[in-house]
């Protein structure tokens, strides 16, 4: 049913097949007095709200047809600005008006919903939205989007692309986009809501996808407005956005590398002025670490390393946050003495794989929240930065870009996100500072100060900080740069150290909650471990589970020797598993539970692309040092098991020796000598740097070092 609104339009009023059929509930219901048009937008709703829906009684459901429509098309010139209206003769776009559908408008069993887009029929582009959803013209811009992406395929204006290619290579990003178009249209609308930026932000799951929009600023504002509708035009098969926008700019790795690194500089500050999204961004990421329901994000608003040598301030970037393809790490540095240089010393690990690559560099910041400089744009895998603060200068912050050495990886078999951390290369690095300290190892006074603003006090064992709606054992310890708030209850021999933050959580037995981990609720008891920069809510955890990496874990029951890593993981509604290691992506849309198959660390979805790390030795107490190290592996290690090969030392090895970075010897274990591999139980072994030592008649022939985890 195709009705023009008069003689002169020239474009027809498209009702959808399924309200023209009669046994649907939107089918039944339609009359065109519950219809409303404009020159580009058909509205369509149910008996619900009457033919009258801006008088009706329920405010919720209550709305004006013309200031919807008045509105969308408002939407649609600045659209045609963007050069996202193809609407030239012969196209289904210039025959047909969008379709617009008010959801829980019709009545008991009619559709509700908040607000989705694409198209009906496959002839012209829809959606279908609350009306809640329409009052300041964000969500309807964001679904509007969707219809126009839906055109690009139904009118065919990229033939060589293939159908849904996008979808079918990095479908997220049509959520990216569709937030961005939102963003230029309003720009008060924007978020700093960002999760995890150690990946490109176009190509995660699907729950932070909507906040990748900030590259597309970046194009935006270097590149020109129409690039960013380019990408849709002109995307070839198998290409990620990001090779789309390198092919159309005639881009070298090198300056593609580069451009890129000057948006993961913008991140620090929000350095966009276009469209005033900087300031926007900032006061974004103001309110969200002081507002109670976003103080919580500051677990990933910033990057966490891990030490080496605290003393020699050696840190390193754990693979579970090491940047991946584009992605980044922002690392703020507390200056000793802002009268003396700030001087880093980078060693790329390129060990781990053949593309790692980088830039580095620093961004100063003022008082204000704004940038102040950068400087440096470092590619080297081993050199030393310096910088010194101006007075204005209040803030100095570390930037690592993954800029890898030859192309973006865009295998979908093997390296997109949802086949997990292990399979996407990392680019991992150590630094080594002086006159400074990296975020985590800031006096404990300056420890996330919006996360402890009810009454507390530091806890006699550790000196972290404790809520005093909290409860803590004096047998429980709480490290100095840890918090405990809100009413936790926490017993036994629990430990809460490194970065980490406990609210609302109920821990006993010889449980631990470490690094950069958030625990919000449940409980955890036994031996069970949250670490690394693992988010878990309201979660079981018992016996031996480990939940770490950058996964985030929810409602679920979890136990005996279960291990959950990578980088988004658990987020469907409830689930039970004890046993077998995780690293992929769950599917929230189909409530996919973990499989708890009993899968270990040799599990096809759980090895690597990566090899292992290769740290230089420390200084440890008597050590002799050889040209030949020993191999060790896993490293870190992580299992409590580690695997030595000497195969490529001519000395024969009768003893093994494990010493800690004090000098201290933790494991000794004869070998026989006829040996050339061995394999070490070093679970005894706390988190931190190790350094083992192979023996031959007592004297040392080579060492190597390794760091253990927990």
């Amino acid at each position: 049913m195709c009705i023009p609104i008069d003689a002169d339009a020239q474009k027809q009023a498209y009702v959808p097949a399924y309200i023209r059929d009669t046994n649907t509930v939107e089918g039944r219901q339609f009359s065109w007095d519950k219809t409303a048009q404009s020159t580009n937008f058909l509205l369509i709703w149910g008996d619900g709200v009457g033919p009258s829906p801006q008088t009706f009684t329920d405010p919720n459901l209550r709305f004006d047809p013309k200031q919807i429509l008045d509105t969308m098309e408002y939407i649609f010139r600045r659209c045609d600005e963007l050069g996202m209206i193809h609407d030239e003769p012969g196209t289904q776009a210039s025959k047909y008006k969008y379709v617009i559908v008010m959801y829980n408008t019709y009545g008991e069993g009619g559709p509700e919903g908040w607000a989705n887009g694409w198209a009906v029929d496959d002839t012209i582009g829809a959606f279908w939205v609350h009306p809640n959803a329409t009052r300041d013209g964000g969500v309807i811009a964001h679904e509007f989007t969707h219809s126009l992406q839906a055109m690009y395929h139904i009118d065919d204006q990229n033939s060589q692309r293939g159908a849904k290619a996008i979808y079918d290579n990095d479908g997220l990003f049509y959520e990216t986009h569709a937030n961005y178009v939102r963003n230029v249209l309003y720009p008060m609308a924007v978020s700093s809501d960002i999760d995890a930026h150690h990946y490109l932000m176009l190509e995660p799951d699907w729950k932070f996808n909507y906040e990748g929009y900030h590259f597309l600023f970046h194009i935006h504002s270097t590149l020109g407005l129409p690039m960013v509708s380019r990408l849709w035009t002109e995307w070839k098969p198998l290409e990620y956005p990001l090779q789309t926008l390198r092919r159309l700019n005639d881009m070298t790795q090198t300056s593609f590398n580069d451009y890129m690194f000057d948006y993961a500089r913008n991140a620090v500050c929000w350095n966009y002025p276009t469209n005033s999204w900087g300031s926007y961004l900032r006061n974004s990421r103001r309110d969200r670490l002081n507002a109670d329901w976003g103080r919580i994000f500051a677990q990933r608003t910033y990057d966490v390393l891990r030490a080496i040598d605290t003393n020699q301030r050696r840190y390193y970037s754990d693979p579970y946050n090491a940047p991946q393809d584009y992605g980044y790490n922002v690392v703020p540095l507390y200056v000793d003495d802002s009268s003396k240089p700030v001087e880093v010393t980078f060693i790329g690990h390129a060990e781990v794989n053949d593309h790692a690559g980088w830039r580095y560099g620093f961004v100063t910041e003022r008082a204000d929240g704004t940038e102040a400089r950068r400087e440096h744009v470092q590619s080297s895998v081993r050199t030393s930065i310096s910088i010194n603060l101006k007075p204005d200068e209040t803030r100095v912050y570390l930037v690592v870009l993954g800029a890898p050495v030859d192309s973006m990886h865009a295998n979908p078999a093997l390296n997109n996100t949802w086949n997990g951390n292990p399979k996407r290369y990392h680019y991992p690095y150590e630094v080594r500072l002086k006159n400074a300290v990296p975020e985590g190892y800031q006096n404990p006074d300056l420890v996330r100060p919006q996360l402890r603003r009810s009454p507390g006090k530091r806890h006699a064992n550790g000196g972290g900080w404790v809520d005093d709606r909290s409860t803590v054992d004096a047998s429980v310890y709480v490290g100095p740069r840890a918090i405990v708030a809100g009413a936790s209850m926490i017993t036994g021999n629990a430990r809460i150290d490194g970065y980490a933050y406990v609210q609302d959580a109920t821990i006993s037995g010889n449980a631990r909650v470490t690094d950069n981990a958030f625990v919000l609720g449940g409980t955890l008891t036994d031996s069970a471990v949250v670490r690394d920069q693992c988010f878990a809510q309201n979660n079981r955890i018992t016996g031996g589970a480990v939940l770490g990496g950058c996964s985030q874990v929810f409602n679920y029951k979890l136990g005996g020797s279960v291990r959950v890593f990578g980088d988004l993981v658990v987020y469907n509604e409830t689930g039970e598993c004890n046993t077998g290691e995780y690293h992929v992506l769950t599917q929230y849309y189909r409530n996919e539970l973990l499989p708890c198959d009993m899968r270990d660390s040799t599990h096809p979805e759980n090895v690597s692309v990566n090899r292992p790390m290769i740290f230089e030795i420390v200084s440890v107490h008597d050590v002799a040092t050889t040209s030949i190290p020993a191999t060790v592996a896993p490293h870190p290690v992580v299992n409590g098991m580690m695997r030595i090969d000497w195969s490529g030392i001519a000395d024969v090895v009768d003893q093994v020796r494990i010493s800690d970075a004090a000098g201290r010897v933790r494991v000794t274990q004869t070998i026989d000598g006829s040996n050339t591999r061995a394999s070490i139980d070093v679970s005894e072994c706390s988190t931190g740097v190790y350094t083992v030592q192979l023996l031959r008649m007592g004297a040392v022939v080579s060492t190597q070092m390794f760091i253990t985890q927990r």
